[in-house]
């Protein structure tokens, strides 16, 4: 039974849905299923795309998770889920409070923390055309007559390596850009930005990729998805 004092600070609507709440009634809380980089899913890296990256200051990030990505504790990632309080934005341990701060994601992702907010307006209509236009191939329509669209602002990451999954030797420079563009959406959809499906990648995260000379604050925009 949930007692409303027993945690003095905490919010009541947490508390009562906490997955801690299931030791106390002598419950064992299941492994959560991780959103991860999956390596069944990568595109294959080629050099040619090192100077758009470094462009785009996340030639770093990229090198760090271009290979086998790293290996995922989901055990001790579950554990330190079950102490996290969205009150404080903080892990709840048995030494004290610890919380993930910006230069933690700077140090551990090499993700750039300087540079433009990245925000703005996601409009719906005409995305396909959108990306068309930044990675050379338009995404399918959608053809079910009744139901609506699941995936209204998204792409597979099949459909990605399908069409991207090795730059051509002879590609022009449009090409490979496109490519190294098509790539970079990719990892970050996968590593930072991952949809709760785990099969998709967002059109918003390949937008701020239109321009390689914007510098982009990356390592905000991380953590603040991360606490989201």
């Amino acid at each position: 039974m949930f007692e409303t004092n027993k945690y003095p600070g905490l919010d009541d609507h947490y508390e009562e849905k906490h997955r801690a709440m299931l030791v106390e009634r002598g419950e064992v809380p299941p492994v959560l299923r991780l959103r991860g980089h999956n390596p069944h899913e990568s595109l294959r890296y080629d050099r040619r795309y090192e100077p758009y990256f470094r462009r785009i200051d996340l030639l770093q990030f990229v090198l760090n998770f271009k290979g086998t990505p790293p290996w995922l504790n989901s055990t001790a990632i579950t554990a330190l889920t079950d102490r996290w309080r969205p009150e404080t934005h903080s892990f709840h341990l048995a030494l004290g409070e610890m919380t993930i701060t910006l230069e933690d994601i700077a140090m551990i992702s090499g993700l750039p923390i300087e540079g433009r907010a990245l925000t703005g307006k996601v409009r719906f209509e005409g995305w396909r055309q959108r990306v068309a236009g930044l990675v050379g191939v338009e995404p399918p329509p959608w053809i079910h007559e009744t139901n609506k669209d699941p995936r209204s602002s998204c792409v597979l990451f099949s459909w990605l390596q399908e069409h991207f999954y090795e730059c051509p030797k002879n590609a022009s420079p449009v090409v490979v850009e496109r490519y190294a563009r098509a790539y970079l959406w990719n990892l970050l959809t996968q590593v930072v930005f991952p949809d709760g499906t785990g099969d998709i990648a967002s059109w918003m995260f390949l937008d701020p990729l239109r321009n390689w000379d914007v510098k982009w604050s990356w390592g905000s925009a991380a953590l603040a998805f991360l606490y989201h």
